[in-house]
């Protein structure tokens, strides 16, 4: 099965000064809600595109069905349609082979994420969860989307900035109230050969590769494997990771946490590989193999509370 995984951003306005705006007022008198409804309304009649320079495709921007509204406490939910055109490929019957469609450059294949956001009043910013989808970028694809309508409708000032969550108020949270799965130590070189990484006691050429110790429990790593990725992710980056007692250092140590039945992955050297995303797979509900919507909506609203309303000031600027 397919896991599913959400994204968690905070949508803000600026205006040209980079200040930010109150959602609620952001030009002194419109409601950011009620451009965000007008923007999927817009998009529900009319097929969004952003053309894209370095592959020369094109990313639509759609909705199937019109989404959900609730003025009162200020969310609107429902499913982008987006797809993406400008290649020319073959769609096969993966057992017997057979062509099933013949795509062009004008075609494009659509896929569903869902989407939740969350607007307080009297607040500079939003909460925004995405479905994620491998290598699809529906949130540089929304971001593009929203800037080109407000600019349409007049807003020549201000610009719509969708930032991932810090992931240090995250870490601390899934730290402190979860379990490790799983510790990996990392090196960015292998031996000549593996008779001789053994013969030489471990030490390694300088052959560009990769060679991985995992550790992993399904229970739970113990706490003492968790207080030590703690020390290693809290103290200043560096680029190669020593570790106290171990005559050796590493390029990179990866580990799992999990809460709530949410995993996640951290990085000690490059935390820029961090993703705003969890993993949500164990705590949806499926129908003919696909999530319910109301199961969806129900883990982005925990989202939201659990996880951006930790500390909904701190955020990474993109």
């Amino acid at each position: 099965m397919e896991r599913i995984l959400l994204s968690t951003y905070l949508l803000k306005i600026r205006d040209n000064s980079s200040n930010d705006q109150i959602l609620s007022h952001f030009n002194g008198t419109d409601d950011f809600i009620d451009f965000f409804d007008n923007f999927l309304n817009h998009i529900y009649e009319n097929i969004g595109a952003v053309s894209e320079a370095s592959d020369n495709s094109t990313k639509h921007l759609t909705l199937d069905t019109p989404h959900s509204l609730n003025r009162n406490d200020r969310t609107a939910y429902g499913f982008f349609s987006s797809g993406i055109s400008g290649d020319q490929y073959k769609i096969k019957d993966v057992q017997t082979q057979n062509e099933l469609l013949s795509v062009e450059r004008n075609h494009a294949a659509y896929r569903d994420i869902f989407f939740y956001v969350s607007m307080p009043r009297n607040r500079d910013s939003a909460a925004l969860v995405l479905q994620r989808k491998s290598k699809f970028g529906i949130k540089g694809l929304l971001d593009k989307s929203l800037n080109r309508y407000l600019k349409e409708r007049g807003y020549q000032i201000y610009k719509v900035h969708v930032n991932n969550i810090l992931h240090g108020q995250v870490y601390r949270h899934m730290m402190t109230n979860g379990k490790l799965n799983k510790v990996d130590l990392i090196k960015r070189r292998i031996p000549a050969s593996i008779e001789q990484y053994y013969q030489n006691g471990g030490n390694l050429n300088q052959i560009p590769g990769t060679l991985k110790t995992s550790m992993m429990s399904p229970k739970g790593l113990p706490q003492t494997f968790k207080e030590f990725v703690d020390r290693l992710f809290t103290n200043p980056r560096r680029e190669r990771i020593e570790i106290a007692g171990i005559d050796d250092e590493f390029d990179e140590v990866e580990f799992e946490l999990e809460l709530d039945g949410k995993k996640k992955s951290f990085y000690v050297a490059q935390r820029h590989k961090i993703q705003p995303d969890i993993d949500v797979t164990n705590d949806l509900e499926f129908e003919n193999g696909q999530p319910t919507t109301a199961s969806l909506l129900a883990q982005s609203i925990e989202l939201v509370r659990d996880i951006i309303n930790i500390n909904p000031n701190h955020v990474v600027q993109n």
